[in-house]
């Protein structure tokens, strides 16, 4: 058994199949957790139900795209994503997001169980923790977003406490006093260092028997309905099953089994402020400015913004820049001298879901990746799902709208 991609949902799908039985082989270009996963928020969400694209999003894409805004498109690269951005813009009708949300719904709303279940009496757990999530903005009524995006979590039975400007101030004194409405979100939890997250589970995997092995995968030996071996650096590697678990790279590796899907590299930003001066309790993203801030155990991570430029374009650190304006503005007793700063890529689908399930033309073969700003929340039950396939057994949820033919 073959996972390809050592980051949140390869680890974690690799974890899951050993404890089904089956001796795994985990492959990955880079070190264990050095891709998207080393630089996320470490948000775990139940609660992530708000699709990006809904209706209304359209409005706001030019203030968006405005000069210090979230979203920045390379002049070189908008004819290149605009088909992406078009079928993104369709998916945002009300019945498609309504769809869209109940599966999101489906996908996390598991997180933090999986979590415990993989994680127990292992070093792991003690990076997981259910603390709530809060939600700010500097307008009246805003921080729990547009009538769809509060009847989207209703109809999933998110728990949602609205708070006051007062109310704001004390669930966090860290904060200006500049929030006006907040919301918080009290079964959400956060990760205290994503990256150490992903390192532990592969160590344990490791320990349990699994092989970790450095390379790039660029090619697959197959017999027309199965492959039957993975080529690494040029040398092949016979295999029985498959899954490709590769991020923002998956949908090349897709293409070769003749399944081509519209993975864009959504790049994003952080920046890591040791000894920030602040104490922050919980994660906190700022609604209006689209970025989270997150206590974690090396500092104060803040994160954010999205980039279309392509996969191979060198970062624009005035992203990660911005942010740190953003936060100085945010938290008044901020210190920054030490600051660390990181550009990753998020594997993003237009349609704001993953692919997960058996490769279209190859029943040994599948695929679970394209998770966009959610990886660490659809992690655990993700890779839980991939060993349910693989062992033949029916998953526990509805793998419908994660169809990886749904583009054909």
């Amino acid at each position: 058994m073959t996972v390809i991609g050592a980051g949140i949902v390869g680890v974690c799908s690799a974890a899951w199949l050993q404890r089904a039985g089956f001796k795994v082989t985990l492959i990955d270009a880079g070190p264990v957790g050095e891709g998207a996963s080393f630089g996320n928020a470490g948000n775990l969400s139940p609660g992530a139900v708000v699709p990006y694209m809904i209706p209304g999003f359209v409005k706001e894409v030019p203030g968006w795209l405005a000069q210090n805004g979230p979203l920045a498109v390379r002049p070189g690269y908008f004819f290149k994503v605009l088909p992406w951005m078009l079928t993104a813009v369709r998916t945002s009708r009300a019945e498609t997001a309504m769809t869209t949300s109940r599966a999101m719904h489906a996908l996390h709303r598991g997180t933090l169980d999986a979590y415990d279940e993989l994680t127990r009496n292992t070093d792991a757990a003690a990076l997981i923790e259910r603390c709530g999530q809060l939600y700010v903005s500097t307008r009246v009524n805003a921080a729990q977003g547009s009538a769809i995006a509060q009847s989207m979590r209703q109809a999933a039975g998110v728990k949602v406490i609205a708070l006051n400007e007062g109310e704001i101030r004390d669930a966090e004194p860290a904060l200006a006093p500049i929030f006006k409405s907040g919301m918080l979100i009290p079964d959400n939890g956060r990760c205290k260092d994503p990256y150490r997250l992903v390192q532990l589970i592969a160590a344990e995997a490791q320990r349990n028997g699994a092989t970790i092995l450095r390379g790039k995968v660029t090619d697959f030996q197959t017999n027309g309905t199965h492959v039957n071996g993975i080529v690494i650096d040029g040398k092949t590697l016979s295999a029985e099953r498959v899954v490709i678990a590769a991020g923002a790279a998956s949908g090349q590796l897709s293409a070769i089994l003749g399944t081509p899907l519209p993975v864009e590299a959504e790049r994003g930003y952080h920046i890591t402020i040791g000894e920030p001066g602040v104490d922050l309790r919980i994660p906190v993203t700022h609604v209006d400015a689209k970025f989270v801030c997150s206590p974690m155990n090396m500092g104060l991570r803040v994160a954010g913004t999205a980039e279309f430029a392509g996969y191979d374009a060198a970062p624009d650190w005035r992203r990660a820049e911005l942010l740190g304006i953003q936060a100085r503005a945010m938290f008044p007793g901020l210190r920054m001298e030490k600051v660390s700063r990181w550009m990753g890529r998020r594997p993003s689908l237009p349609d704001g879901l993953p692919v997960l399930g058996v490769a279209p033309d190859y029943a040994n073969a599948f695929f679970a990746f394209g998770n966009s700003h959610f990886g660490m929340s659809a992690g655990p039950v993700m890779g839980k799902i991939v060993a349910e396939l693989v062992a033949g057994r029916k998953p526990e949820i509805d793998l419908t709208p994660f169809n990886p033919a749904r583009f054909r």
